[in-house]
């Protein structure tokens, strides 16, 4: 073959690449259902290339005689290769897994800040013998161990800091997943932190304020009166003479807190997969839960905006129920610092707030709160979460709340349900409280349904007799027994149930002497009452007659489609199979996934067929045009199974989870 056959040849060959990578990154997404990057398409066709330049070096430039039908099998050798390699890379290596070059040195260096981490976490483990806890809440220890290593468990989170005390206090919230003891022992995490020097908290505030201090306030205490893992408070007095508090981010916390994050997330998933318990308790999905809830507090804006739901939410409760918030000064507040009303005042917490309350007013104060409670949850659907002594201030006599990082927000279908559950609960009937209970999980996982049911109201049934001591801790017990049996009690549960367990400490902290189940009964009484008032009444059936105007307003037109069709005789019933669309996209990749694979085989027994055939017209001495459509065929059946089983592997890790 002479020199000017073969840079023709290969001049084709180029254009034929270029052609193949533009048909790559069109045909990409269609051939395999994903869309492919420059690089991947680059890498396939160069190495397409490479492969066809082998195929003609070895089978048509030694050839004698060169014939142009080989060039669409030098094309079909390209394009197989190149989606051969595509397809192997994107099994490898998903699209989205292998960060840029530019991100390597900052990865690089997370990932050593990483490690580094995970060895001191480990040293902190080890050292409060953290792997020999259960955490489960079948946990069969005595309950003298359980409080021995979750104090254990506590201080190992204390000494940790960053992101695992605020995660170990907002898993103290969660009944479903640990036993007694060790909410107990969470609810009580502290961490004792130095506040920022006033030189490295100043930067902070003026990138905030957009300006020095001194703009702004006309007077600011340089040293804080609170400090806390992610923020200090500080004390200061507006332009306009008003006392406000200002809470300031602390600076670099948001890197380290992500970070601790990244570690929580990556060990739950890795518990999630090898450990059958963990897998069973949602650790995953609890884990995840936590990290939203904290990165909201990392947010100061959303701490804003939980203010105004919280001030909003009083306009839809009683007088009676009705708590002070906060006012917040958006004007001055962003992402990173919070100024608000300073409140006058001391926390529940301290040892002098109550000296100068008498008993009545101690009581009225412990009502006013239970009230509120429960007003928030069940009229308002906003509540606080989080409602412990150190939240709480008494000032001038009257209730204000603080610290709003988290709340809890529920619908008003989930507040019905409550209802129904508070209701149950004060008229002690265990029957109704049981069945109101499970409305809330999804049975149809239980293996054991009947069993649960026996547990739950066996359980219910000591606990609601006459002469048992109620408190809000059964809530906690029952969530035990659920998660015995594999069951996880979503948040929207757990939440509202674990802040009136927290607030039953905060009543008992007022008022030693509150009957938390007989005030509750009485709300729930006065709830009754309300609903069955004549314009209680008249509003609930005014809402529903709203609700179903459409309805009616259709009902006369279908009415009269149906006796017509009964009057043709043509009336009939239409049952539309596959009406999901997920049943209809399983099918529909199931077929598609048989077709193709047909398609292969047919293919590849029409290659092995034309191939092995000696008839046909002689386009060399040893090749003939059936030979050449063999291999053409060939190619085919090698893309067709190779869509084939891109569409199996891929799929297989997801479906074996």
């Amino acid at each position: 073959m002479n020199l000017a056959v073969v840079a023709v040849d290969v001049a084709l060959m180029l254009v034929a690449t270029v052609v193949l990578m533009l048909l790559l990154g069109a045909l990409s997404r269609r051939l395999l259902g994903v869309r492919m990057s420059a690089g991947r398409i680059i890498l396939a066709g160069v190495l397409g290339l490479a492969a066809g330049v082998g195929f003609e070096s070895q089978f048509i430039w030694r050839a004698t005689e060169y014939t142009p039908a080989m060039i669409p099998v030098l094309f079909g050798i390209i394009v197989l290769v190149a989606i051969t390699v595509l397809v192997v890379a994107e099994l490898l290596i998903p699209q989205g897994t292998l960060p840029r070059p530019d991100q390597w040195a900052h990865l690089i260096r997370a990932a050593f800040d990483r490690n580094t981490r995970y060895l001191e976490l480990l040293r902190i483990a080890a050292r409060h013998r953290l792997f020999t806890i259960r955490l489960g809440p079948g946990s069969t220890a005595a309950a003298a161990d359980r409080r021995a290593q979750a104090e254990a468990l506590k201080r190992a989170l204390e000494e940790a800091g960053g992101a695992f005390v605020k995660l170990g206090q907002l898993l103290s919230t969660r009944p479903d997943v640990l036993p007694a003891e060790f909410l107990d022992a969470l609810a009580m995490l502290q961490q004792h932190v130095p506040p920022v020097p006033w030189d490295d908290i100043r930067p902070e505030l003026e990138r905030s304020l957009g300006g020095p201090p001194g703009e702004v306030f006309s007077a600011f205490s340089e040293e804080p009166f609170a400090a806390a893992s992610i923020g200090q408070v500080h004390a200061a007095v507006l332009q306009s003479g008003e006392r406000v508090a200002v809470k300031v981010r602390r600076p670099g916390i948001v890197p380290l807190i992500e970070r601790d994050m990244d570690i929580a997330a990556r060990l739950a998933r890795r518990l999630a997969r090898s450990a059958d318990w963990a897998a069973r308790f949602g650790i995953e999905q609890l884990v995840d839960s936590l990290i939203a809830s904290l990165r909201d507090e990392l947010d100061y804006t959303q701490e804003a905006a939980n203010i105004l739901a919280l001030t909003e939410a009083q306009d839809h409760v009683p007088a009676e129920a009705r708590v002070r918030i906060p006012r917040f000064i958006a004007e001055f507040s962003s992402d990173r610092v919070l100024v608000m009303e300073y409140i006058t005042g001391e926390t529940l917490s301290s040892m002098t707030a109550l000296s100068s309350v008498d008993d009545q007013a101690r009581h009225r104060l412990a009502q006013r709160l239970l009230a509120a409670t429960l007003a928030q949850i069940m009229e308002a659907g906003v509540f606080h979460s989080d409602l412990h002594p150190g939240n709480i201030v008494i000032a001038d006599g009257a209730l204000v709340l603080l610290d709003f990082g988290s709340i809890g927000r529920i619908d008003s279908e989930t507040r019905s349900r409550l209802g129904e559950l508070l209701f149950a609960f004060s008229r002690r009937d265990a029957t109704e409280f049981t069945e109101a209970l499970f409305m809330f999980v999804d049975l149809s996982d239980v293996q054991d349904e009947l069993g649960l049911r026996r547990a739950v109201a066996a359980f219910m049934s000591r606990r609601l007799g006459p002469g048992a001591r109620l408190d809000a801790s059964m809530f906690s017990q029952v969530m035990s027994i659920l998660a015995d049996y594999g069951l996880t009690v979503p948040a929207e549960l757990t939440v509202p149930f674990r802040t009136i367990a927290t607030v039953e400490g905060s009543l008992q902290h007022l008022d030693p002497t509150f009957d938390f189940v007989a005030e509750a009964k009485k709300y729930a009484q006065q709830r009754v009452t309300e609903a069955t008032r004549p314009s209680s009444i008249t509003k609930a059936i005014t809402d529903e007659l709203l609700s179903a105007m459409p309805i009616v307003k259709r009902l006369p037109q279908r009415i009269d489609r149906v006796t017509g069709n009964l009057a043709d005789g043509r009336f009939g019933m239409n049952v539309r199979l596959f009406a999901d669309a997920r049943d209809r996209s399983f099918v529909r990749e199931i077929i598609s996934l048989a077709v193709v694979s047909f398609l292969a085989g047919i293919f590849g027994i029409m290659a092995a067929m034309l191939l092995t055939s000696d008839t046909g017209p002689q386009l060399t001495e040893t090749l003939t045009l059936f030979q050449i459509f063999g291999y053409l065929f060939l190619v085919v059946a090698g893309v067709l199974t190779l869509r084939a089983l891109f569409d199996v592997l891929r799929r297989r890790p997801s479906g074996s989870r």
